[in-house]
């Protein structure tokens, strides 16, 4: 209770202070303004979006959240998810193998099994990603990007425990356009980008874009193969927008993605090498691997309608589709030149989704919006563990071969009314219902071993919220949140198949958004506290077990407690200038996490006291950029930074799992042409050449590592029609 006093106090401090700014700014200000909501000649930009699910402006939106339109991802050459940290306060990615593992204030799920759910909610025009692998294929021609801190769970349902990344892609339009970029760097890198936006006639535009990144793996030593850590990608996307009268819209947006060569890889130190209560020496460039070479072969391809029909009172949303993931790997688990631990993933998941909505309009006191969703998930998979240490033929060590479905339904509603001028009280509710399935084996070269499972779940979540508009520019907000992850089971290797719990979160935050100093200013601020019940979190077998050393299952911790504050400001005191900081303290910590044993229950292990996954105390995000008038163009050099103080990869915290603190830096210079016809960029990405780890695992007698991209740099070419 102390902690969330201090922390609801520290924002009230912080509200307080901006709005005698504000009260400071409106006296001294000149009678004869322009109207507060007016866009000014200069200064911070408005943007909307719909993190609420219905359309407003960042800055009247009661969320923290971080925006990026398209503008500021081709400023901040953002060409990649885990381009995102070094812009919004408090996300931090890490990554198992292919899959993204998304963390948002210390709240994240390492587990990506094919049981397991995200725990930040990830959608491409309202459409959920289930499964986090491939998700970088998504970023292109973009509209904007949402990043939504805290729980989501009225609105967004399950698995948005810790919050929400929206990726909202251009939509056609009714004007012709057209661009082509293409870039150079070094790795042999390649990139290609494009689109064109053709208005067919008055009620009919359609818009297609591609991209495709190549580049020669990072790291040097794949054995007798390619180099690991490459990229081989390409993904295009059409989207057909219809008007037939103007009450109705209707939108089919397909794209299709695919991911081939070496793929992610690892960085392995034998247990008889190293010690676990200390982080080995990694090198940036890898360490050699046995042979064979890892490889990756992943194509996914979706189909999705949005249809919108007015009512008058109300608009009716449609959002529906369906996505199919075929899913291929070889990967050497120790990263080693042992060449007995080898994992083959083969997964097929298919995933259908529909949700309908009735949303109010108008701009009166009262707003509402209720709806209902289905998601249902059927996936095929056959894993193999195998060694190629005695033939290039492998060996069979262990077989998995499951049928997996996973399905959830939810309703919900939100309301708000605005009770005097500028004060909203704001209310919803939603009842999820989940369940989950597996049928199939596990050989662990002793015969088939059923391995069913069924779990179901349901949860009721809440929203509640207070928001006073003080004035047009300065937004003060209170409420709280409830958010639910469904329950699963877990296999225990060579054990058994055991159950696990949903997981909660319940958040108060309070928070205050602000334009200063005629609209040049933009300071936000938001403090908030988590009560995280039944936290699912992944732990290994001690490596002294027999067959299942290095493995890992789900269990669920007891408890823990997450409090912290962000501040995030742009100053933009010149049409030609722009300063952007972003900074984020964050305090996570177990207070109830025993790891049992695996066939008595009896507690093995208690890490309370422990810091929670993936979540550094401080995180700072800092960029400056200056526009030169040159040659009837512009010249924009660009300089930002990216630093995290230390954290860990595990709930263990032991010396292995920490990623110690760290500085990313980035370098821009990009001239644009008269009137934007085209812009050429130059960029080096990570300066100082960092190593920063994304994942830490004991796993078949080996630490090993992940790492993120060394020093890039390139140029690319972008030409609009």
């Amino acid at each position: 209770m102390r902690t969330m006093q201090k922390t609801l106090a520290a924002a009230a401090m912080a509200g307080a202070s901006l709005l005698v700014m504000a009260q400071a700014h409106a006296q001294s200000a000149p009678a004869a303004a322009v109207p507060a909501d007016a866009p000014a000649a200069s200064g911070v930009s408005d943007i909307v979006v719909t993190a609420q699910k219905r359309e407003s402006t960042a800055q009247k939106t009661a969320v923290a959240m971080t925006v990026f339109d398209a503008k500021a991802l081709t400023r901040n050459n953002v060409a990649t998810l885990q381009d995102m940290t070094k812009l919004a306060p408090s996300v931090s990615l890490g990554q198992n193998s292919a899959a993204v593992v998304v963390g948002i204030r210390g709240v994240s799920s390492r587990d990506t099994n094919e049981i397991a759910d995200p725990a930040i909610a990830i959608s491409i025009d309202g459409f959920s990603i289930q499964r986090p692998t491939g998700l970088s294929d998504a970023v292109f021609d973009l509209e904007r990007v949402e990043v939504l801190r805290g729980p989501q769970g009225t609105l967004y349902g399950r698995s948005a425990t810790g919050g929400a990344i929206n990726f909202i892609t251009a939509k056609p339009k009714d004007h012709f356009e057209a661009s082509a970029s293409v870039g150079y760097g070094n790795y042999n890198a390649l990139t290609t980008q494009g689109m064109i936006n053709v208005p067919v006639s008055d009620t009919l535009a359609v818009r297609a874009s591609f991209a495709t990144t190549r580049h020669d793996g990072y790291r040097t030593a794949e054995g007798l193969g390619r180099n690991g850590d490459d990229a081989d990608s390409s993904a295009a996307r059409l989207s057909v927008l219809w008007k037939p009268i103007d009450r109705l819209k209707i939108q089919v947006t397909g794209q299709i993605s695919k991911m081939s060569g070496v793929g992610p890889t690892v960085e392995g130190f034998a247990f008889t090498t190293v010690d676990r209560s200390y982080r080995p020496n990694l090198q940036i460039n890898g360490t050699p691997h046995s042979n064979p070479a890892q490889y990756i072969s992943n194509t996914i391809k979706s189909v999705q309608a949005d249809v919108e029909y007015d009512l008058g009172f109300a608009t009716a949303m449609y959002i529906g589709g369906y996505r199919d993931m075929n899913y291929h790997q070889l990967r050497d688990l120790d990263g080693t030149t042992n060449a007995s631990n080898y994992y083959q993933p083969n997964e097929n998941p298919r995933d259908q989704q529909h949700e309908v909505r009735l949303v109010s309009n108008g701009t009166g006191r009262f707003k509402w919006q209720m709806g209902a969703n289905y998601f249902n998930e059927d996936n095929k998979l056959l894993t193999y563990y195998q060694t190629y240490a005695t033939s290039s033929t492998p060996t069979n060590r262990y077989i998995f071969d499951y049928s997996v479905n996973a399905r959830s339904e939810g309703v919900f509603g939100q309301a708000s009314y605005e009770l005097i001028d500028g004060l909203t009280a704001e209310a919803g509710i939603r009842y999820s219902h989940d369940t989950k399935s597996r049928s199939g084996y596990q050989n662990l070269g002793a015969g088939n071993v059923p391995q069913d499972g069924y779990v179901a779940s349901s949860k009721v979540t809440y929203h509640t919220a207070l928001n006073w508009q003080v004035t047009p520019r300065n937004l003060v907000y209170v409420k709280y949140d409830t958010g639910y992850k469904p329950g699963g089971f877990t296999t225990i290797f060579g054990t058994g198949v055991f159950d696990y719990a949903p997981e909660t979160i319940s958040a108060v935050e309070a928070g205050t958004k602000n334009r200063f100093l005629d609209n040049k200013l933009q300071l936000n601020v938001s403090a908030f506290h988590y009560n995280y019940s039944n936290q699912q979190v992944s732990v290994v077998n001690p490596s002294g077990s027999s067959a299942g050393a290095g493995t890992s299952y789900v269990i669920n911790a007891g408890r823990s407690e997450i409090y912290g504050l962000e501040v995030e400001g742009v100053l933009a005191l010149t049409p030609r200038d722009s300063f952007d900081l972003s900074t984020s303290y964050l305090h996570g910590r177990f207070k109830d996490l025993c790891t049992v044993h695996s066939t008595t229950g009896a507690c093995t292990t208690n890490f309370a006291g422990n810091r929670a996954v993936q979540a550094p105390t401080w995180m700072i995000n800092a960029g400056l950029q200056h526009d030169f008038a040159v040659a009837k163009g512009k010249l924009t050099p660009r300089i930002q930074t990216h630093y995290e103080s230390y954290s860990y990869l595990g709930i263990e915290n032991y010396g292995y799992q920490r990623n110690d603190g760290y500085f990313r830096s980035d370098a821009m210079l990009t001239y644009e042409a008269p009137g934007a016809r085209w812009n050429l960029q130059a960029y080096v990405r990570n300066l100082e050449n960092a190593v920063v780890i994304t994942t830490a695992n004991a796993s078949f007698g080996a630490y090993n590592y992940a790492l993120a991209a060394p020093r890039t740099y390139g140029i690319k070419l972008t030409y609009n029609w």
